[in-house]
């Protein structure tokens, strides 16, 4: 089984511009995020994937392999339905490219589900969470067996009658099956994914499962000045850095 690690990136960013390429310690965002993910053990191969000439030169610059696609793309997953097509992979494996932190364990344990399970098509990872009223994270609800039964920009579970001191917020290291990748890609946005601009809600939506795989200390990714700024707080201190930096 072949597993292919895929960082969907493009320049344009309404709230940060051309955060893909902001400077944190010394590296561009995106090349800490390749980096990083060059660590996991479960990837065989590992690639940028973007409509910018200029991303695409600063990653080769740094030793990072590149895919080209189209600039039409919505959403990163859509980008990557792309790509993977013509790459020799039965996984490929959404890696944000907005997460400098990224942990490659994370990666491996993430993408374990769907190579021990071959009825599941997609999971992602979720981590312990206790921030409120931060619409920027995606929060999940999991059934009894730990798949996703909504995700939302709000704060969920409701807290409207019971306290709620604790959250699972998505991590968006997300592997799926090739062919239903491309599958999810062909269907037109959902009502809901509209709503809370949230593309894996058309997974959800669609009726298939979504297995989440808890992680522990999984860190933010960069959307605001504000994350900025604790990304590289966080990045200071960061010793994993020193392997590839």
């Amino acid at each position: 089984m072949k597993v292919i690690g895929m960082i969907p990136t493009r320049l344009e960013s309404s709230r940060l511009p051309e955060k893909a390429l902001v400077d944190i310690c010394g590296l561009p965002m995106v090349v800490h995020t390749y980096k990083r993910a060059c660590y996991a053990k479960k990837l065989d191969d590992l690639y940028v994937v973007t409509d910018s000439e200029k991303i695409r030169k600063t990653v080769e610059a740094h030793g990072g392999k590149v895919l080209m696609t189209g600039r039409h793309h919505k959403t990163g997953s859509d980008r990557l339905a792309e790509a993977c097509k013509y790459i020799d992979c039965d996984i490929v494996v959404n890696i944000q490219g907005d997460e400098p932190l990224v942990d490659p364990d994370h990666i491996d344990a993430i993408v374990t589900p769907l190579i021990k399970d071959p009825s599941l098509q997609i999971s992602v990872g979720v981590t312990r969470y206790g921030k409120k009223n931060s619409p920027s994270d995606i929060k999940a609800v999991l059934d009894l067996e730990d798949n996703i039964l909504y995700c939302s920009r709000t704060d969920i579970p409701s807290n409207a009658r019971t306290p709620v001191h604790e959250m699972l917020k998505m991590c968006f290291i997300v592997p799926f099956r090739k062919e239903f990748l491309i599958k999810y890609a062909s269907w037109q946005p959902t009502p809901l994914e509209s709503i809370e601009f949230n593309e894996y809600l058309r997974v959800l939506e669609h009726g298939v499962r979504m297995r989440a795989v808890h992680v522990e200390n999984a860190k933010i990714s960069v959307d605001t000045n504000d994350d900025l700024s604790e990304v590289r707080q966080l990045m200071e201190m960061d010793t994993f850095r020193h392997r590839y930096q």
